[in-house]
């Protein structure tokens, strides 16, 4: 069957629908994507005990009719949908051909994604940025040396809107005219950290994206962080740990970069290395590669826009399950 447009605007109708049932939340219609479920046919052609069984929830209302119900929820799907299109925001399925291709390879990728501001941007080859959230000013300094080299080198920029490293991208990118992307912890609707929703004005302004995979009014977790990383390494060509911790949520950035098989690339002061301990373990143990600047900005540049791929074996390593941020 050819699923054209009417399929998906459907299909994402259903999704909002069942996601506002009191007990389904993210990680229901996470099972029922990767089984492949129709989530319409789950909502249009099932009897209320086979939903119930699929969703693993009791809400039918003995008041109204089964089609009654279906309606309602039917109705609450195109309002939520509604809500979505005022804030320019659009839900897209993995198995759409708009869907980052980046992203659709990865064997624990997203299954949808909810996209505000420009699709587009989320094809081109981007650079992610991310680091601590209390960075010194060795950090702040390397983070806007970073964005002002990548100036003219057609790349996009990949963060986490977080406060420190995250927020300085988005903010540098956009003083440069780079297209920036910020990937959500959390969901559409809900901003966070307080007080970014101007960044997140400009962000969208200036032809970049804001992305979730989670449901639109979703809130933060130290779980939801950690996965999120795992967007920002998926779609990014190379990841730069600005300034960060073995333990830590860029760890986390990290240790995905390496499972995809993505550039890993560290920035350093001159005579600052040895006090940097994640530069050593990310150089033994996750294959990055590290440069000093101002010193070595020719051979960084030459590195990402035409270098080589750092050595590495085909077997990949697994990924620390701590949550550590």
């Amino acid at each position: 069957m050819v699923k054209d447009k009417e399929y998906w605007r459907n299909e994402a109708v259903s999704f909002l629908a069942l996601s506002t049932i009191k007990g389904v939340g993210y990680w229901t219609l996470n099972r029922l994507a990767r089984s492949e479920t129709s989530f319409k046919e789950l909502l249009k052609n099932s009897t209320p005990l086979d939903l119930e069984r699929a969703l693993q929830v009791s809400f039918i209302d003995s008041t109204e009719t089964w089609p009654e119900q279906q309606q309602t929820l039917w109705d609450k799907g195109i309002e939520l949908g509604r809500a979505l299109g005022l804030d320019f925001t659009r839900l897209i399925f993995r198995e759409q051909s708009e869907f980052p291709a980046s992203l659709k390879s990865l064997p624990d990728g997203p299954q949808w994604l909810f996209i505000q501001g420009s699709l587009e941007v989320l094809a081109r080859s981007s650079v992610a940025v991310v680091g601590t959230r209390k960075p010194s000013d060795d950090g702040y300094f390397l983070a806007k040396y970073l964005i002002a080299a990548l100036n003219g080198l057609d790349f996009v920029t990949v963060s986490g809107l977080a406060s420190g490293i995250d927020q300085t991208a988005h903010s540098e990118s956009i003083r440069y005219g780079i297209p920036t992307i910020a990937v959500l912890g959390n969901g559409i609707f809900n901003n966070y950290p307080k007080g970014s929703e101007v960044l997140r004005k400009k962000i969208i302004e200036t032809g970049g994206a804001i992305v979730s995979e989670y449901l639109p009014y979703q809130s933060y977790s130290a779980e939801n962080f950690v996965r999120r990383n795992r967007i920002q390494a998926g779609l990014a060509d190379a990841v730069f740990p600005v300034e960060w911790k073995i333990k830590s949520g860029t760890a986390h950035t990290v240790d995905f970069a390496y499972r995809y098989m993505k550039k890993i690339v560290n920035l350093y002061l001159p005579g600052t290395i040895d006090d940097r301990p994640e530069i050593s373990f990310s150089s033994n143990e996750r294959g990055a590669t590290a440069f000093a600047v101002p010193s070595e900005t020719g051979e960084l540049i030459s590195y990402l826009t035409g270098g080589h791929q750092p050595n590495r074996t085909e077997e990949t390593k697994p990924i620390q399950e701590s949550f550590d941020l």
